[in-house]
């Protein structure tokens, strides 16, 4: 039971900092490009996304239900989603640009700070529960944007990431990045689901007192 107030107190924690980037970068990016086009825009991100999956999963935990939003799958999703975040962002996309000001802290907020309170509230959460099957749902976020962002730009002709815009690669260079980008979500995942079943194995190890 302390334990658990304990991982609660983290994802309020982790919900406040998340929403609060959320935000943030909500009022720059409307300000900048007006209500429609902005928030356009604004969903057209995976970092948005995620961050906002992850800030609803801590959401959930710090209010102590027992919804399936805050079960493991949904906190494995979650994990594997704001890792990568941060992992794509400081490989291929951090270099690129300069932000400064309050976009900058925006930036800091979503790719960096989130991933860690994330990674530290899992952490603190309860484990075991996750198997190896469970690596296919931290896959189905990444799936689905995937062709969620490639469709929308093949609409309008924006695309957020410069890695699946097709006019910036040939097609064989976006697949690569798309098998790229599916390949860290599942070593992320697959490494998890790892440490879940050692801390489960770990747990069962300990004779009783």
């Amino acid at each position: 039971m302390r334990g658990m107030r304990g991982a609660r107190a983290v994802a309020a924690v982790a919900a406040f900092v998340g929403w609060f980037g959320l935000a943030v970068q909500l009022w720059l990016i409307v300000g900048n490009l007006g209500p429609a086009l902005g928030l356009w825009r604004y969903v057209g991100f995976f970092t948005i996304l995620a961050n906002i999956g992850a800030a609803a999963v801590a959401t959930a935990i710090a209010l102590g239900g027992s919804s399936q939003l805050a079960g493991a799958r949904a906190r494995l999703m979650a994990l594997t989603s704001i890792v990568t975040v941060g992992i794509v962002y400081s490989l291929l996309l951090r270099s690129v640009w300069n932000p400064q000001g309050w976009q900058k802290v925006a930036d800091a907020v979503l790719h960096d700070v989130t991933p860690i309170l994330f990674v530290l509230l899992w952490a603190v959460m309860p484990h075991g529960e996750l198997k190896r099957g469970d690596l296919k749902w931290a896959l189905v976020p990444p799936a689905a944007y995937l062709a969620y962002a490639l469709a929308r730009g093949a609409v309008d002709g924006w695309y957020a990431y410069w890695f699946l815009d097709p006019s910036k690669q040939r097609i064989g260079e976006l697949g690569l990045s798309i098998i790229g980008v599916l390949a860290i979500f599942a070593v992320v995942a697959a490494l998890a689901i790892a440490i879940d079943g050692g801390r489960r194995l770990s747990r069962q190890s300990v004779p009783p007192a």
